[in-house]
């Protein structure tokens, strides 16, 4: 695992792959995730991408910082990390909360953004398809498995992949109690999380992007993918069937051909 260090003292856990002449994709994982769940576009991309993971604050191999935080600060540690690594520019892509921090950078720093890819995410609690409601996701803190897999699972994944993947899916619940992430990390990220709102900054945007969606998503509505399309100046949409909240997961190969086609990689 690689490291970088930002802001003096705040280290963000990172992996960097892929030939060093190659355009960059930068992946920014969702609330509570981790750097590992983009190994199936780690593989795909690699060979024509300079491929960058890594763990959002106080998660994984990243340090905590203990303060509250907004989505545009999440964005800053990309940003930072990004000039640790001397890359002046990349593709982005952001999945849930991801998304949203995706679209902070898109929109704090123009210049070091190329394409932008937001999957399964939305502008914000007060504008989202389904209203403003709390995210039953609150429930995973302190969850036991049996509350991950009757509860939670079905929000992250599409009917078709649990069926076909029932036990992965009891052991993703399994690991998740055994290994449940930094509670006051998670907290950081809920309260930036509802506080985010893009709204009426997405006109600014005037980057390409690809507004990706599973058909089945439970946790955000594929609407909201339709809603971002048609705010953002520059936008395409994609709606892939059959797959959940975390399509890029349960679909990859059509997920990753989508966006090879956008981003001409």
């Amino acid at each position: 695992m690689a490291e970088a260090t930002i802001r003096g003292n705040q280290t963000i856990a990172y992996h960097l792959s892929g030939p060093e002449d190659a355009p960059v994709l930068l992946l920014i994982t969702g609330l509570a995730g981790l750097k590992e769940g983009w190994f199936h576009q780690v593989a795909y991309f690699q060979k024509r991408c300079r491929i960058l993971t890594f763990d959002n604050r106080g998660l994984g191999g990243s340090s905590l910082v203990e303060s509250e935080a907004t989505l545009a600060d999440f964005a800053e540690d990309a940003v930072l990390l990004m000039d640790h690594l001397n890359i002046d520019a990349a593709h982005v892509w952001g999945v849930s909360m991801g998304g949203k921090i995706a679209q902070e950078l898109a929109l704090g720093w123009p210049e070091r953004v190329d394409h932008v890819v937001l999957e399964n995410t939305s502008a914000g609690e007060a504008h989202r398809v389904e209203g403003r409601q709390p995210s039953p996701l609150r429930a995973m803190q302190g969850a036991d498995s049996e509350t991950w897999l009757a509860q939670i699972v079905p929000l992250l994944f599409g009917k078709a992949y649990r069926e076909a993947n029932a036990k992965a899916m009891r052991a993703f619940a399994r690991s998740r109690e055994r290994r449940p992430p930094n509670p006051a990390a998670v907290d950081i990220q809920w309260n930036a999380y509802e506080r985010f709102d893009s709204w009426e900054r997405l006109p600014q945007l005037r980057h390409s992007v690809l507004c990706l969606a599973g058909a089945e998503d439970a946790l955000c509505h594929p609407g909201n993918a339709e809603r971002l399309a048609e705010r953002l100046p520059m936008a395409e949409l994609c709606i892939i069937d059959g797959g959940g909240h975390s399509v890029h997961i349960e679909l990859p190969l059509l997920v990753n051909e989508a966006v090879a086609a956008f981003l001409g990689v």
